[in-house]
Protein backbone atom coordinates (compact mmCIF):
# COMPACT_ATOMS: atom_id res chain seq x y z
CA UNK A 1 0.00 0.00 0.00
CA UNK A 2 1.29 3.46 -0.87
CA UNK A 3 2.18 5.67 2.08
CA UNK A 4 1.30 9.06 0.62
CA UNK A 5 -1.59 10.49 -1.35
CA UNK A 6 -1.23 13.66 -3.40
CA UNK A 7 -4.45 15.69 -3.28
CA UNK A 8 -5.30 18.01 -6.17
CA UNK A 9 -8.66 19.85 -6.05
CA UNK A 10 -9.64 21.31 -9.43
CA UNK A 11 -12.20 23.93 -10.35
CA UNK A 12 -12.04 25.37 -13.88
CA UNK A 13 -8.28 24.95 -13.87
CA UNK A 14 -7.74 23.91 -17.48
CA UNK A 15 -5.24 26.64 -18.34
CA UNK A 16 -2.37 25.24 -16.25
CA UNK A 17 -3.74 21.84 -15.20
CA UNK A 18 -1.65 19.61 -17.49
CA UNK A 19 1.58 21.23 -16.30
CA UNK A 20 0.55 20.69 -12.69
CA UNK A 21 -0.38 17.03 -13.19
CA UNK A 22 2.86 16.38 -15.10
CA UNK A 23 4.94 17.89 -12.28
CA UNK A 24 3.36 15.44 -9.83
CA UNK A 25 3.67 12.39 -12.04
CA UNK A 26 7.34 13.19 -12.72
CA UNK A 27 8.40 13.03 -9.06
CA UNK A 28 11.50 10.98 -8.26
CA UNK A 29 9.51 9.53 -5.34
CA UNK A 30 7.02 7.59 -7.41
CA UNK A 31 5.21 5.44 -4.83
CA UNK A 32 2.08 7.52 -4.25
CA UNK A 33 -1.63 7.71 -4.93
CA UNK A 34 -2.84 10.79 -6.81
CA UNK A 35 -6.37 11.87 -5.91
CA UNK A 36 -7.81 14.51 -8.26
CA UNK A 37 -11.18 15.97 -7.26
CA UNK A 38 -13.10 17.85 -9.93
CA UNK A 39 -15.22 20.39 -8.04
CA UNK A 40 -18.01 20.61 -10.64
CA UNK A 41 -15.87 22.40 -13.22
CA UNK A 42 -17.58 23.93 -16.25
CA UNK A 43 -14.49 24.14 -18.47
CA UNK A 44 -12.57 21.25 -20.07
CA UNK A 45 -10.70 20.28 -16.89
CA UNK A 46 -12.28 16.82 -16.97
CA UNK A 47 -11.11 16.22 -20.52
CA UNK A 48 -7.54 17.01 -19.50
CA UNK A 49 -7.68 14.76 -16.43
CA UNK A 50 -9.16 11.83 -18.35
CA UNK A 51 -6.42 12.09 -20.98
CA UNK A 52 -3.98 10.60 -18.44
CA UNK A 53 -3.73 6.82 -18.10
CA UNK A 54 -1.34 6.69 -15.12
CA UNK A 55 -2.71 4.07 -12.71
CA UNK A 56 -1.79 6.18 -9.69
CA UNK A 57 -4.53 8.67 -10.55
CA UNK A 58 -7.84 8.33 -8.71
CA UNK A 59 -10.53 10.65 -10.08
CA UNK A 60 -13.58 11.93 -8.22
CA UNK A 61 -16.23 14.38 -9.39
CA UNK A 62 -18.29 16.52 -7.02
CA UNK A 63 -21.93 16.68 -8.09
CA UNK A 64 -22.05 20.28 -6.89
CA UNK A 65 -19.32 22.82 -6.22
CA UNK A 66 -17.99 22.56 -2.65
CA UNK A 67 -15.58 25.47 -2.92
CA UNK A 68 -11.93 26.03 -2.10
CA UNK A 69 -12.36 24.78 1.47
CA UNK A 70 -15.03 22.09 1.11
CA UNK A 71 -13.45 20.17 -1.76
CA UNK A 72 -9.92 19.89 -0.25
CA UNK A 73 -11.42 18.97 3.13
CA UNK A 74 -13.48 16.22 1.49
CA UNK A 75 -10.28 14.79 0.03
CA UNK A 76 -8.38 14.97 3.31
CA UNK A 77 -11.24 13.22 5.10
CA UNK A 78 -11.37 10.26 2.72
CA UNK A 79 -7.61 9.79 2.31
CA UNK A 80 -6.31 6.99 4.57
CA UNK A 81 -2.60 6.90 3.71
CA UNK A 82 0.09 7.83 6.22
CA UNK A 83 0.76 11.18 4.53
CA UNK A 84 -1.29 13.71 2.56
CA UNK A 85 0.47 16.04 0.12
CA UNK A 86 -1.37 19.11 -1.18
CA UNK A 87 -1.01 20.82 -4.53
CA UNK A 88 -3.12 23.46 -6.27
CA UNK A 89 -4.22 23.40 -9.90
CA UNK A 90 -1.88 26.12 -11.16
CA UNK A 91 1.34 25.34 -9.29
CA UNK A 92 4.32 23.08 -10.06
CA UNK A 93 6.57 20.78 -8.05
CA UNK A 94 10.28 20.34 -8.59
CA UNK A 95 11.01 16.68 -9.36
CA UNK A 96 12.70 15.96 -5.99
CA UNK A 97 10.14 17.78 -3.85
CA UNK A 98 8.15 14.83 -2.53
CA UNK A 99 11.24 12.64 -1.97
CA UNK A 100 12.93 15.28 0.18
CA UNK A 101 9.81 15.77 2.29
CA UNK A 102 9.22 12.06 2.78
CA UNK A 103 12.84 11.57 3.87
CA UNK A 104 12.53 14.42 6.37
CA UNK A 105 9.21 13.26 7.82
CA UNK A 106 10.35 9.66 8.11
CA UNK A 107 13.44 10.82 10.01
CA UNK A 108 11.54 13.21 12.29
CA UNK A 109 8.35 11.64 13.70
CA UNK A 110 7.72 14.73 15.85
CA UNK A 111 7.02 16.81 12.72
CA UNK A 112 3.38 16.67 11.66
CA UNK A 113 3.47 19.23 8.86
CA UNK A 114 6.23 19.91 6.34
CA UNK A 115 6.36 22.62 3.68
CA UNK A 116 9.07 24.09 1.47
CA UNK A 117 10.22 27.47 0.29
CA UNK A 118 8.89 28.59 -3.10
CA UNK A 119 9.76 30.15 -6.43
CA UNK A 120 7.25 32.75 -7.68
CA UNK A 121 6.32 32.44 -11.35
CA UNK A 122 3.80 34.15 -13.59
CA UNK A 123 2.97 37.82 -13.01
CA UNK A 124 5.62 38.06 -10.25
CA UNK A 125 8.97 36.31 -10.13
CA UNK A 126 11.42 35.70 -7.32
CA UNK A 127 12.39 33.30 -4.54
CA UNK A 128 10.78 33.23 -1.10
CA UNK A 129 12.75 31.44 1.61
CA UNK A 130 10.50 30.79 4.58
CA UNK A 131 11.41 30.36 8.26
CA UNK A 132 12.36 26.73 8.84
CA UNK A 133 11.20 25.46 12.25
CA UNK A 134 8.64 26.11 15.00
CA UNK A 135 10.18 29.01 16.88
CA UNK A 136 11.16 31.20 13.88
CA UNK A 137 7.79 30.36 12.30
CA UNK A 138 5.96 31.58 15.40
CA UNK A 139 7.62 34.96 14.92
CA UNK A 140 7.06 34.88 11.18
CA UNK A 141 3.34 34.21 11.65
CA UNK A 142 3.08 37.54 13.48
CA UNK A 143 3.80 39.10 10.10
CA UNK A 144 2.18 36.80 7.57
CA UNK A 145 1.59 33.33 6.16
CA UNK A 146 5.04 31.80 5.86
CA UNK A 147 4.00 28.36 4.63
CA UNK A 148 2.88 27.67 1.07
CA UNK A 149 -0.25 25.57 0.71
CA UNK A 150 0.80 23.70 -2.45
CA UNK A 151 4.05 22.71 -0.73
CA UNK A 152 2.74 21.05 2.43
CA UNK A 153 2.66 17.40 3.43
CA UNK A 154 0.53 16.45 6.46
CA UNK A 155 1.01 13.44 8.69
CA UNK A 156 -2.49 11.90 8.67
CA UNK A 157 -2.25 10.60 12.24
CA UNK A 158 -1.59 14.13 13.49
CA UNK A 159 -4.71 15.43 11.73
CA UNK A 160 -6.84 12.64 13.20
CA UNK A 161 -5.50 13.07 16.74
CA UNK A 162 -5.78 16.88 16.71
CA UNK A 163 -9.11 17.04 14.88
CA UNK A 164 -7.89 20.04 12.91
CA UNK A 165 -9.83 21.03 9.81
CA UNK A 166 -9.92 24.01 7.47
CA UNK A 167 -12.28 26.62 8.90
CA UNK A 168 -14.89 28.23 6.59
CA UNK A 169 -14.95 31.17 9.03
CA UNK A 170 -11.44 31.99 7.81
CA UNK A 171 -12.17 31.76 4.09
CA UNK A 172 -9.32 33.36 2.06
CA UNK A 173 -6.87 32.79 4.93
CA UNK A 174 -7.97 29.30 6.02
CA UNK A 175 -4.51 27.88 5.31
CA UNK A 176 -2.83 30.57 7.45
CA UNK A 177 -5.28 29.76 10.28
CA UNK A 178 -4.55 26.05 9.88
CA UNK A 179 -0.79 26.60 10.19
CA UNK A 180 -0.99 28.58 13.43
CA UNK A 181 -3.38 26.00 14.90
CA UNK A 182 -0.95 23.22 13.97
CA UNK A 183 1.57 24.87 16.31
CA UNK A 184 -0.65 23.84 19.24
CA UNK A 185 -0.26 20.14 18.43
CA UNK A 186 2.92 19.40 16.51
CA UNK A 187 6.22 20.62 15.21
CA UNK A 188 6.12 22.13 11.74
CA UNK A 189 8.98 22.58 9.29
CA UNK A 190 9.84 24.25 5.99
CA UNK A 191 12.60 22.76 3.84
CA UNK A 192 14.62 25.88 2.93
CA UNK A 193 14.70 25.10 -0.78
CA UNK A 194 12.27 26.48 -3.41
CA UNK A 195 10.84 23.10 -4.37
CA UNK A 196 7.50 24.52 -5.52
CA UNK A 197 6.81 27.00 -8.32
CA UNK A 198 3.94 29.12 -7.03
CA UNK A 199 2.07 30.83 -9.85
CA UNK A 200 0.93 34.44 -9.48
CA UNK A 201 -1.86 35.59 -11.80
CA UNK A 202 -4.80 37.97 -11.72
CA UNK A 203 -7.53 35.31 -11.80
CA UNK A 204 -6.43 33.42 -8.67
CA UNK A 205 -8.64 33.77 -5.60
CA UNK A 206 -6.13 35.73 -3.51
CA UNK A 207 -5.78 38.34 -6.29
CA UNK A 208 -9.50 38.70 -7.00
CA UNK A 209 -10.39 39.03 -3.31
CA UNK A 210 -7.29 40.80 -1.98
CA UNK A 211 -9.09 43.39 0.26
CA UNK A 212 -11.32 40.72 1.83
CA UNK A 213 -8.32 38.44 2.29
CA UNK A 214 -6.43 41.14 4.21
CA UNK A 215 -9.29 41.42 6.71
CA UNK A 216 -9.14 37.69 7.50
CA UNK A 217 -5.35 37.66 7.42
CA UNK A 218 -5.37 40.35 10.11
CA UNK A 219 -7.65 38.22 12.29
CA UNK A 220 -5.02 35.48 12.21
CA UNK A 221 -2.21 37.97 12.90
CA UNK A 222 -4.04 39.15 16.01
CA UNK A 223 -4.56 35.55 17.17
CA UNK A 224 -0.79 35.06 16.97
CA UNK A 225 -0.19 38.35 18.79
CA UNK A 226 -2.50 37.35 21.63
CA UNK A 227 -0.54 34.15 22.22
CA UNK A 228 2.30 36.41 23.32
CA UNK A 229 0.35 39.39 24.60
CA UNK A 230 -3.25 38.68 25.65
CA UNK A 231 -5.65 41.62 25.57
CA UNK A 232 -3.66 44.34 23.77
CA UNK A 233 -5.39 47.71 23.51
CA UNK A 234 -7.22 48.74 20.35
CA UNK A 235 -4.49 51.29 19.65
CA UNK A 236 -1.82 48.59 20.00
CA UNK A 237 -3.73 46.27 17.69
CA UNK A 238 -3.99 48.99 15.06
CA UNK A 239 -0.27 49.75 15.26
CA UNK A 240 0.61 46.05 15.10
CA UNK A 241 -1.52 45.52 11.98
CA UNK A 242 -1.01 48.75 10.09
CA UNK A 243 2.66 49.47 10.76
CA UNK A 244 4.51 46.63 12.47
CA UNK A 245 3.20 43.51 10.69
CA UNK A 246 3.07 45.23 7.31
CA UNK A 247 6.61 46.60 7.87
CA UNK A 248 5.06 49.88 6.74
CA UNK A 249 7.64 52.27 8.16
CA UNK A 250 7.18 55.78 6.79
CA UNK A 251 9.30 57.81 9.22
CA UNK A 252 11.93 57.64 11.96
CA UNK A 253 9.08 58.08 14.43
CA UNK A 254 7.44 54.91 13.09
CA UNK A 255 10.66 52.97 13.54
CA UNK A 256 11.11 54.21 17.09
CA UNK A 257 7.58 53.03 17.84
CA UNK A 258 8.53 49.65 16.37
CA UNK A 259 11.50 49.47 18.74
CA UNK A 260 9.20 50.14 21.69
CA UNK A 261 6.67 47.60 20.42
CA UNK A 262 9.42 45.01 20.15
CA UNK A 263 10.27 45.63 23.82
CA UNK A 264 6.59 45.27 24.73
CA UNK A 265 6.36 41.93 22.94
CA UNK A 266 9.51 40.68 24.64
CA UNK A 267 8.17 41.69 28.04
CA UNK A 268 4.80 40.02 27.60
CA UNK A 269 6.38 36.92 26.10
CA UNK A 270 8.28 36.64 29.39
CA UNK A 271 5.28 37.46 31.60
CA UNK A 272 3.07 34.84 29.92
CA UNK A 273 5.51 31.95 30.00
CA UNK A 274 7.78 32.30 26.96
CA UNK A 275 5.49 31.21 24.14
CA UNK A 276 8.50 31.92 21.93
CA UNK A 277 12.09 31.30 23.02
CA UNK A 278 13.32 34.78 24.02
CA UNK A 279 16.58 34.82 22.05
CA UNK A 280 14.73 33.75 18.88
CA UNK A 281 12.01 36.34 19.42
CA UNK A 282 14.65 39.08 19.79
CA UNK A 283 16.65 37.98 16.75
CA UNK A 284 13.70 37.36 14.42
CA UNK A 285 11.82 40.54 15.32
CA UNK A 286 14.97 42.53 14.66
CA UNK A 287 15.28 40.90 11.23
CA UNK A 288 11.76 41.88 10.17
CA UNK A 289 12.11 45.38 11.60
CA UNK A 290 15.38 45.94 9.77
CA UNK A 291 13.80 44.81 6.51
CA UNK A 292 10.98 47.31 7.03
CA UNK A 293 13.37 50.12 7.91
CA UNK A 294 15.53 49.40 4.88
CA UNK A 295 12.39 49.77 2.75
CA UNK A 296 11.87 53.23 4.27
CA UNK A 297 15.50 54.21 3.61
CA UNK A 298 15.31 53.04 0.00
CA UNK A 299 12.10 54.97 -0.69
CA UNK A 300 13.35 58.16 1.02
CA UNK A 301 16.97 58.33 -0.13
CA UNK A 302 17.63 55.84 -2.88
CA UNK A 303 15.08 56.11 -5.66
CA UNK A 304 18.36 56.27 -7.56
CA UNK A 305 21.77 55.13 -6.30
CA UNK A 306 24.28 57.96 -6.65
CA UNK A 307 27.12 59.58 -4.70
CA UNK A 308 24.95 62.62 -3.93
CA UNK A 309 22.11 60.50 -2.55
CA UNK A 310 24.58 58.49 -0.50
CA UNK A 311 25.95 61.70 0.99
CA UNK A 312 22.45 62.95 1.84
CA UNK A 313 21.81 59.68 3.62
CA UNK A 314 25.05 59.90 5.62
CA UNK A 315 24.35 63.49 6.66
CA UNK A 316 20.81 62.63 7.74
CA UNK A 317 22.08 60.26 10.46
CA UNK A 318 19.16 57.95 9.60
CA UNK A 319 21.80 55.28 9.02
CA UNK A 320 22.05 54.90 12.83
CA UNK A 321 19.04 52.56 12.83
CA UNK A 322 20.23 50.25 10.05
CA UNK A 323 22.73 47.43 10.51
CA UNK A 324 26.35 47.85 9.41
CA UNK A 325 25.94 45.17 6.75
CA UNK A 326 22.87 46.82 5.21
CA UNK A 327 24.47 50.27 5.30
CA UNK A 328 27.61 48.94 3.62
CA UNK A 329 25.49 47.36 0.88
CA UNK A 330 23.66 50.64 0.19
CA UNK A 331 26.81 52.74 0.08
CA UNK A 332 28.60 50.19 -2.10
CA UNK A 333 25.81 50.55 -4.67
CA UNK A 334 26.20 54.35 -4.55
CA UNK A 335 29.93 54.15 -5.23
CA UNK A 336 29.96 51.44 -7.89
Amino acid sequence: MNRVTVLLPVYNGAEFLAETIDSVLNQTYADFNFLIINDASTDNSEEIILSYTDLRIQYLVNEKNLGSIGSPQKGMDIIQTEYIARIDQDDLWQSTKLKKQMDLLDSNPQIGLCGTSIELIGDISGIRIFPISNEPLKVGFLFGCFMSHPSVVFRKSFLVESGLRYSPEYYLADDYKMWIDCLNYTEIYNIPEPLVSYRQHQSQICSVHAPEQLVVKNRVRLEMLERIYPNPTEEEKEFHLQIFSEQNIQSIADYRKCIEWKKTLQLHNKLYGYYIQPHILYKELDKYMQAGYKGYVLSRYFQKFSMSNGLKYILSFDWRYLSLRRNASLLFKCIF
